[in-house]
């Protein structure tokens, strides 16, 4: 069994995190299909419905030789676990308190919710760089093109972008992913940096520029969706946490730990070596 398969393993088709992403898919016109994933064989058939044994078994064998998508299946991890062992803040219980307009509680995490859009988009492109080959410019096509790529990207676009800043100007003038990467980037860089204990994050300021557009485009579309999202992920959200807890108290509480990252890493890994496979 791959790393990859692994991955997906962790997720059966009724797991919370797959049902809150096609809650929010659900809800998101333009939406890519979102068929489970037992594993990379799963991705080969739902790519190439006829596709034969020997390239089932050629694309196995590329997800468990290949460097690139162990790389891309480390990122998903980070994304989820964090920095210094402390979660990443943002999540989808802040996102949705932060488009509530919880107060004074909603304001202190708005930088915080800023700052890890940013590296959350560090991270996406990170990934993207390692999923598709050739130059800047087709890796980008290939992520547009993708459904493993859409699907990170709406889910993206959704809940770490339009959801809890759905008030900001920026949004409205559809800016807002231009100017968070353009101003926040070279920090957050720094910080996912540190994150990564010295691993090799090359290509992942290449991309981010690359899929600036793209992504700007998909929260476009996702910001005139904000209230059918906000409503498909509020069954998923932490029922133990009440809504005057702190978020310092929300993190260590581990009540916003929906791992999406990990499964939308793991599909898109999937999709790289069963496209791979089916194309030569």
């Amino acid at each position: 069994m791959t790393t990859i398969d692994e991955a997906l393993g962790e997720f059966s088709e009724d797991a919370v995190t797959a049902k809150l992403l096609r809650g929010i898919y659900g809800v998101i016109p333009y939406s890519p299909k979102f068929p489970h994933y037992n594993g990379v064989s799963d991705a080969v058939i739902a790519l190439d419905p006829g596709a034969s044994a020997g390239t089932i078994d050629r694309a196995i064998g590329l997800a468990g030789d290949s460097e690139q998508l162990s790389d891309l299946i480390w990122m998903s991890q980070l994304l989820d676990k964090g920095d210094a062992g402390y979660a990443i803040a943002t999540g989808l219980f802040s996102a949705y308190k932060l488009w509530q307009g919880k107060g004074l509680e909603a304001l202190e995490n708005d930088n915080q919710q800023r700052n890890d859009a940013v590296l959350k988009g560090l991270g996406m492109a990170y990934m993207a760089h390692k999923a598709y080959s050739g130059s800047v410019g087709e890796k980008v096509a290939g992520f547009r093109a993708s459904s493993g790529g859409q699907a990170l990207a709406m889910y993206y676009a959704a809940v770490e972008v339009a959801l809890p800043f759905a008030d900001n100007a920026a949004l409205a003038s559809g800016t807002l992913v231009s100017d968070l990467y353009t101003n926040h980037g070279a920090k957050q860089f720094n910080r996912l940096a540190t994150m990564a204990s010295g691993h090799d994050l090359g290509g992942a300021k290449e991309m981010l520029v690359g899929i600036t557009e793209p992504v700007g485009k998909v929260v476009n579309l996702a910001k005139g969706y904000i209230d059918p999202v906000a409503a498909a992920a509020k069954p998923f959200l932490p029922t133990a946490v009440s809504g005057g807890d702190k978020l310092a108290g929300l993190v260590a509480s581990g009540a916003d730990m929906l791992p999406v990252y990990r499964l939308l890493g793991a599909r898109l890994a999937a999709e790289s070596a069963a496209r791979a496979a089916v194309t030569g």
